[in-house]
């Protein structure tokens, strides 16, 4: 696990410690309170960023969930180098 993730994880933790079982206000505990976790580098505000999303989705937040849907692709387009389907 990456240090950044690690951090992540530790602070949210830290904030919502001691919160109640709204995600409103779960939410409003961590977006944009991340950077000890982060400080400022990209990879760290992407961890970041992942982390909140999967601990609000595992509360009950229906929009960070990842949507496994299917890409229906147009039928003029082709890929040769995939084995046909027929």
């Amino acid at each position: 696990m990456s240090r950044w993730r690690l951090r992540a994880l530790e602070q949210i933790a830290e904030l919502t410690r001691d919160l109640p079982e709204t995600l409103a206000e779960r939410r409003k505990a961590l977006w944009g309170k991340g950077y000890p976790a982060h400080e400022g580098t990209r990879w760290g505000r992407k961890m970041w960023g992942s982390e909140v999303r999967k601990y609000l989705a595992a509360h009950g937040d229906p929009t960070g969930r990842v949507s496994a849907k299917p890409v229906a692709w147009p039928e003029h387009i082709h890929f040769p180098f995939r084995e046909s389907d027929q």
